[in-house]
């Protein structure tokens, strides 16, 4: 799925990811590709972004996530 990350002053990740890891408020999901559509508020925490056998993480203060089947567009502080 495509991901994009995005803070307010610049980009932090724009490309492919096979799974993320989010925090929310309810706790922590992860995201596949053909996940339902969502609206979610981020809690404070580390976003983690799978790709083959790679693993990224960023720490989030909080933000909001949109999930689309094919597309993830995050916010953050």
């Amino acid at each position: 799925m495509k991901l994009y990350i995005y803070k307010i002053d610049r980009i932090l990740y724009e490309g492919d990811a096979d799974v993320i890891t989010l925090p929310t408020e309810s706790g922590e999901i992860s995201v596949l590709e053909n996940h339902i559509p969502l609206i979610t508020h981020l809690a404070p925490g580390k976003i983690s972004i799978k790709i083959a056998n790679e693993t990224q993480e960023f720490s989030i203060s909080g933000g909001f996530a949109e999930i689309k089947p094919h597309k993830a567009i995050i916010l953050v502080n």
